[in-house]
């Protein structure tokens, strides 16, 4: 166990694996925890989260006895989110996708070997909804990502070893029908549909999709309702960032 206080890029990198242990299983972190996780002395592991505290980005809960994520990192995500275009282009199609089939739509997109969902309208019917902005997921898992590696030859190049493997009859088949609809995608157990949003220059930059319960979304209602109207959706995102209309 070091006991040496971190400095420079390794205080930097302590901090980020910190931050790393936040995810839908864990709320809250103590000093022994952090210490653990780390492999650090406790007085090294206080000082890291100190520093995040300054920072904002983490905040201690008395109540919980622990350290939670801070206000900080809203800023920092309000700021990443501006980044992507296609967000604000899409915002408003989205809820009105959302609407016109009842089922939660979002919109997905790469970075690196993941899906990163930077927006979602939840499905009314939903009781309990789970927001997955920010969320990420591998490009290889789910319908969305795989439309994407359907599209973009530079991502399909880049998967990691060990990613799932990508079924080539599948790319041209999205490729030929300018969409990827699965009755059961394995990533969300839902049915589910996703579309390419290209940007000016006819590159997909993005994907907007659609997903639903099986009890609510069979295959007919898939490709009868859902498909036709994320294609529609799809098509007026890519416009709007200035490809031009067929």
């Amino acid at each position: 166990m070091s006991t040496r206080e971190p400095a420079g890029s390794q205080a930097v990198d302590r901090a980020l694996a910190l931050l790393a242990l936040f995810d839908d299983r864990r709320e809250t972190l103590t000093i022994g925890e952090a210490a653990a996780a780390l492999d650090v002395h406790r007085s090294t592991a206080s000082r890291l989260l100190a520093a995040l505290v300054r920072g904002r980005l983490l905040t201690f809960d008395a109540s919980r006895s622990g350290y939670v994520l801070g206000l900080g990192l809203l800023s920092l995500a309000g700021r990443a989110l501006t980044r992507y275009p296609v967000r604000s282009a899409a915002t408003d199609i989205v809820r009105e996708l959302r609407d016109e089939t009842g089922e939660t739509a979002w919109i997905g997109v790469p970075s690196e070997s993941d899906v990163v969902f930077v927006d979602q309208a939840s499905s009314r019917e939903v009781q309990i909804g789970v927001d997955w902005v920010g969320r990420s997921q591998p490009l290889s898992a789910g319908v969305a990502g795989r439309l994407l590696l359907a599209f973009r030859t530079d991502l399909l190049a880049g998967l990691p070893a060990g990613a799932a493997s990508v079924d080539a009859k599948e790319i041209q088949r999205t490729r030929r029908l300018g969409y990827l609809a699965r009755v059961l995608d394995p990533a969300s157990e839902h049915a589910a549909v996703a579309v390419p949003i290209r940007d000016h220059r006819n590159e997909v930059v993005a994907a907007v999709a659609v997903s639903g319960p099986p009890q609510r979304v069979d295959s007919a209602r898939l490709r009868d309702e859902l498909t036709p109207a994320t294609l529609r959706a799809g098509s007026r995102i890519s416009e709007r960032l200035g490809l031009p209309a067929v």
